[in-house]
Parts: C-alpha cells; structure tokens; sequence
C-alpha cells in the first residue's frame, strides 16, 4: 500500500523522502492490525495531497487554515446552536402537547437535523474548551450528517443546495488544515480563545432575545452572527499582531455556516440580503484597516 500513496506526493518531493517515509511507514505497522495500517496510510495520503496542492505545513495556505481551524469550528458550534435555540422556541411557544410535538418534530430529516445540530455543537464545543482529539471527529461527523439530512428534507429546512454545501465546506476546512498546524498539536493560539467567544457571543444574546429578556428587534437577518466573527478577526489582527491578510482569509473560510444560516433568515427579503451585504463588505475593510494599522504600529 505505502508504494501507491508514495505516488501521490510530487515527484521531487517523492524522490527526496520517498524513501525514509516508507520505511518509517513499515516501521510503525509492523505487527499492526490492517486498521491501524490503513489510518496510517490515509494520514500519508492527506499528507500527500497537501503537498501537491502546495498546503504543507511551511505554506501561507496552511498557515490561514490552521487560524481558520478554531473559527470554522465556532461557526458551526454558533450556526448549528442557533437552529437548536429556534427549534426550542417554536417548541416552547407551540399550543400542541409536548408529546406530540416531539414525536412530530424527532422524526425523519428534521430529527437527523436536529441530532446532528446537536452533534456538531456539543463536538465543536468541547473542542475548543481543550478536547481536540475528541471534539474534532465529532464536529465532521456532525456537519456531514447535518448536510445529508438537509438534502433529504429539501426545502423543509433551508436551501437543499446552500445549506448543506456550507456544511461540507466548514467540514472540509477542517479536515484540510495541516494535523502539526491545528491546535492539539501545538500551544493553543489566541485564535481559540477568540473562537471560544465567538460561539458565545452569538448565541447568547439570541437566547436572551428569544427569552423575550431583552428589549430588542424581532429579528437581525442573521447580520449579528457575521458581525461578531468580522469584529472578532479584527481583534486578532490588532491585539495579537497576526497578519489581516491571514485573518481575512481564515474568517471567509470558516463563516459558510453562518451564512448559510444568513441566507436562510433573509431569503426572499432584498432589503436584507443588501444589508447583509454591506454587513459583509464592511467587515472586509475594517480586517483590511485594522491590519494594515496594525503593521505600521509594529514597524514603528
């Protein structure tokens, strides 16, 4: 097997550490059952096509997917715990009894949505509080569930293409990141702490507004979610000295879910799809300014 994933790397590359990869491979999976040699072989074979892609782990690319790593899992901890917190108010808010609203509402697409949102909120939660290893393969397997259920239930829950599209991409997003870029490898960045409170600060203040606790709009066309991840990149650009070229890119990698989760609150409405927009535009200039500021302050 080691032969025909050797070839997936670039020639050059190949011919450099072809050899000292296979007999490090051979050298790990003696004796091994054929599921730990396959898991080798696929870790080599990721390892391969980053290579060839020009993702190593020295490259500018895996340097923006290890900052969007903890992001694209804050966007889908937040977008994933919004869906949970309206099914919760409609629940709350139903005439019908409890019981047959459950058995309606945990049946079929929508209990697999629902199961999956919860998934990939608990996995992507416990990730960031520390529990990589455990958090990480819960998020994917959530958000893949998550996109096939979407397209099963068609348009009873967003769009069937966007929707669970934005899921894939935040799941490929993750699974592309270099493994000695992400977190569980390394000290943890700012950029956790930053994303830990990005799933906070969306989700909370919706909790609050569906609570009826505070005195707020009925609804913000999913505006509030992209502005707390915007207004959080800046703050990594001007607190930490992290590039805002890099942040800018990380941030528009890790938000497809939450505007996804945009696109389905204000679907239909042209006024807030231009809102959101300029929502979108904004959050780009300020990442750009900030940055930019940024680098003059360190020069000087």
């Amino acid at each position: 097997m080691i032969e025909r994933v050797l070839r997936l790397y670039p020639a050059a590359y190949r011919q450099a550490h072809g050899d000292e990869i296979a007999a490090t491979y051979r050298e790990m999976t003696a004796g091994e059952p054929w599921g730990s040699r396959l898991r080798e072989g696929a870790g080599l074979a990721a390892h391969a096509l980053r290579m060839r892609l020009g993702a190593g782990s020295a490259a500018p690319a895996a340097q923006v997917l290890g900052l969007a790593y903890p992001f694209a899992l804050a966007a889908s901890a937040a977008a994933c715990g919004l869906h949970l917190l309206r099914w919760y108010a409609s629940f709350a808010a139903s005439p019908a009894p409890a019981v047959v609203q459950l058995r309606a509402d945990l049946s079929g697409a929508w209990g697999a949505l629902l199961a999956a949102s919860l998934l990939v909120f608990t996995g992507a939660a416990a990730a960031l509080a520390g529990r990589w290893r455990t958090g990480l393969p819960c998020t994917v397997a959530g958000l893949l569930s998550f996109a096939a259920a979407a397209v099963a239930s068609g348009p009873a829950y967003g769009d069937p293409v966007a929707t669970p599209a934005a899921t894939v991409l935040a799941a490929a997003v993750l699974l592309a990141c270099p493994p000695d870029r992400r977190p569980e490898r390394r000290a943890p960045g700012p950029a956790a702490g930053v994303a830990g409170a990005v799933v906070a600060l969306v989700v909370a203040p919706r909790a609050l507004l569906d609570a009826h606790l505070v005195p707020w709009i009925s609804t913000d066309y999913g505006c509030w979610p992209l502005l707390v991840l915007g207004t959080a990149g800046a703050a990594l650009t001007r607190g930490h000295g992290i590039r805002g070229g890099h942040v800018l890119a990380a941030t528009a990698l890790a938000c497809p879910p939450l505007l996804a989760d945009a696109y389905l609150t204000a679907r239909g409405d042209a006024a807030a799809l231009a809102v959101l927009a300029v929502v979108l535009l904004t959050g780009v200039v300020l990442t750009a300014l900030v940055g930019r500021r940024g680098a003059v302050g360190r020069r000087t």
